[in-house]
């Protein structure tokens, strides 16, 4: 798998030089997600909450695109997988992290969203340990369930910067949230468990 990837990735870099980059458009895309601390960040701390929401409507298409153009140019590759999997951790990470630096929460909620931030860290280790042991990660159900209500927890988060939303309802948001959280956690551990279990009858 590991021999796969580095194919893929030099591919991706002979394609780049020779211009070729129609062939390698769903990993640019996908890629450009790589950039949104660097935009993100700055404008949503620094109050420049439009051009913030510009700027992750464009992210966010990326996100819409990169599968699209991926499956017509029959492009999908394990590399581009990978890639997606770390680039929306970093993109939804990039969103959260202003939100703490410049909360209106309450300490109660400041303190599940930093659960929320270190479970969803350990979420990411657990996709780069099955990758670099060849076991083969792939999304969960719970996963993307989880996924869902991230997002819907950061969209109500930074709605609140822009009216009042009742501490209660974010909390009861931010609980779910951990809660699949949690369960993804579990369902990945139990992916690992089979994998290596696999594997190792295998050898």
């Amino acid at each position: 798998m590991k021999n796969e990837i580095k194919e893929d990735i030099k591919k991706f870099i002979n394609d780049l030089k020779k211009g070729d980059f129609k062939a390698q458009l769903p990993n640019i895309l996908t890629a450009s997600r790589l950039l949104s601390p660097f935009f993100l960040i700055p404008l949503i701390y620094y109050d420049k909450l439009i051009l913030a929401f510009i700027m992750v409507i464009i992210f966010s298409l990326t996100d819409t695109f990169d599968g699209y153009f991926a499956r017509k140019y029959h492009n999908i590759t394990l590399f581009g997988k990978y890639l997606d999997a770390v680039v929306d951790k970093i993109f939804a990470l990039s969103l959260l992290i202003p939100v703490i630096l410049k909360s209106q929460m309450d300490s109660n909620n400041q303190n599940l969203i930093y659960i929320n931030i270190i479970l969803e860290i350990i979420i990411g280790s657990f996709n780069l340990y099955s990758f670099f042991n060849n076991l083969k990660p792939s999304s969960t159900f719970t996963g993307k369930i989880k996924t869902v209500f991230l997002f819907c927890l950061l969209g109500l988060l930074y709605l609140n910067k822009l009216i009042y939303i009742k501490s209660e309802y974010l909390m009861i948001l931010i609980l779910v949230t951990i809660i699949f959280q949690f369960g993804t956690i579990i369902s990945y551990f139990n992916q690992i468990k089979k994998r290596k279990l696999l594997l190792n009858s295998s050898l």
